[in-house]
């Protein structure tokens, strides 16, 4: 019942973009010179604009959100996101040249940049806005979401269940209002109230839980509003809240309706926007400059024991997602059948299996697991939007299958190739304290923390002091 995210076309997508806008640049100052009859030829510092362009709109683009495959934003707010954009980084562009001054560059040329850019990318995403609604229609690019429901939320289901561009799929309805069960039930599957909200959550696969009762009840909110913040699921509830001013919530809307989101995972967008942002930049960087170092590796391993380069492993990501975490091979071939005859020897408690002797690990194996470099693959999985540069590290299903309840919360951010328990001796910490690690990092993100534990796993990886 996992679902692999597609975040890569989102990358993609901001990327298209940012090109889009270079050459936006590139047509606007081509038209200048041509209404002007002067031959196009672009100056050093018109040049120097250009090549700002392109971080600075793959920037914009992370924060505005404008690579997420949109749902229900309609046509004037996507043109309103372009234009604020826009706006926003031909003021950044407009200030060297009014500072310095650039005197090859014209206001003028600028303010042509602005509408044709603001153009293309509107035109571009209402193109791929179609796209994908045909594609959601099809029945992929879709979010699992439970709905709590009465016999008051007939219609809301059923615009959720018809409008499939919108990109949702129910996998439940809890409800043990007749009139549900005789409209809905043999299309989806009936949940009782009476399900165990926290087992039910964490044995699914569900991106958010939508509370649309005509009738709430407090104490069923605060229930279900509890559980889904314990394992980090998005919360919606159709209702007034007033009671409920307490909590941290968050306004959002679906075809119209007031709905406030609680999520108990960081919320600040615009950072969270920048890590991302810093995650596809800088492994990216990391891959390429690196590329004689994978080669190295690549050669010394098959020269130890002429195996596979690669071990490839299937890990738990962001909500239960499953995906294939990459790393270079360190054990033998035949590692895993080892692995049962040695669960006596485990050194680590609750659901991990760790060795500090481990006799399956190569003598390269062993070299890259002191320095930390056997992680180096991962970035290709930071590439592909399955983990982030730093983050709880992404488990083996069976590993999830024995964690307590608390600690499912962990899943609830993105994995990621290093975190607090990376830098702070890993093996000689317990398993608890290994998740509780985890779960003050997700408590209290910030980027200047991950910068704080990227420059310390580059020690750890400098003086070989990995477990």
């Amino acid at each position: 019942m996992i679902k692999e995210r597609e975040p890569i076309l989102e990358k993609i997508s901001v990327a298209n973009q940012t090109m889009l806008s270079f050459l936006s640049y590139a047509g606007a100052l081509t038209l200048y010179q041509w209404f002007l009859h002067q031959p196009v030829n672009f100056t050093k510092e018109e040049k120097l604009i250009g090549l700002i362009i392109l971080p600075l709109w793959f920037l914009l683009l992370e924060i505005k959100e404008l690579g997420r495959m949109i749902r229900t934003t309609g046509y004037l707010a996507i043109f309103r996101s372009y234009a604020t954009l826009t706006i926003i980084g031909t003021l950044i562009l407009a200030l060297p040249v009014y500072l310095i001054p650039l005197d090859t560059v014209s206001i003028d040329e600028l303010l042509l940049f602005a509408i044709v850019s603001t153009f293309v990318l509107y035109v571009s995403k209402i193109s791929f806005y179609t796209f994908f609604r045909y594609i959601r229609r099809k029945g992929y690019n879709y979010r699992m979401i439970l709905v709590v429901a009465d016999q008051y939320s007939d219609q809301l289901i059923r615009q959720i269940a018809e409008t499939r561009d919108w990109g949702y799929r129910i996998c439940g309805i809890m409800t043990d209002a007749p009139a549900i069960i005789d409209c809905f039930g043999d299309d989806f599957t009936i949940v009782s109230p009476k399900t165990n909200m926290d087992q039910y959550l964490v044995s699914q696969t569900i991106d958010e839980v939508l509370y649309c009762k005509g009738e709430s009840d407090r104490n069923e909110i605060q229930y279900i509003l509890n559980a889904c913040r314990e394992i980090g699921v998005v919360f919606y509830l159709q209702s007034e809240l007033k009671t409920f001013r307490e909590l941290n919530l968050r306004l959002t809307t679906r075809n119209y309706q007031p709905l406030f989101a609680y999520q108990n995972i960081p919320e600040n967008y615009f950072l969270l926007k920048l890590k991302h942002a810093f995650d596809f930049v800088f492994s990216l960087i990391v891959v390429i400059l690196l590329s004689p170092v994978f080669l190295l590796i690549a050669i010394a391993i098959k020269f130890d024991d002429n195996g596979p380069v690669f071990f490839s492993q299937e890990r738990v990501g962001l909500n239960g997602r499953r995906f294939q975490c990459m790393k270079f091979r360190t054990m033998v071939i035949e590692a895993e059948a080892m692995k049962l005859q040695l669960v006596g020897q485990n050194e680590q408690q609750g659901p991990v299996f760790k060795i500090k002797n481990d006799p399956r690990v190569t003598r390269v194996g062993a070299f890259l697991r002191k320095t930390s470099m056997d992680e180096l693959p991962q970035f290709f999985n930071v590439l592909h939007g399955d983990m982030s540069v730093v983050g709880p590290r992404p488990p083996i299903p069976s590993e999830v299958k024995q964690y307590e309840r608390w600690q499912n919360r962990r899943l609830s951010m993105k994995p990621g190739i290093t975190c607090i328990w990376q830098v702070s001796g890993r093996n000689n910490i317990p398993f608890d304290q290994w998740m509780k690690m985890d779960l003050e990092y997700i408590d209290k993100w910030s980027l200047k923390l991950d910068f704080k534990l990227i420059l310390k796993t580059i020690k750890t990886i400098f003086t070989a002091s990995g477990q």
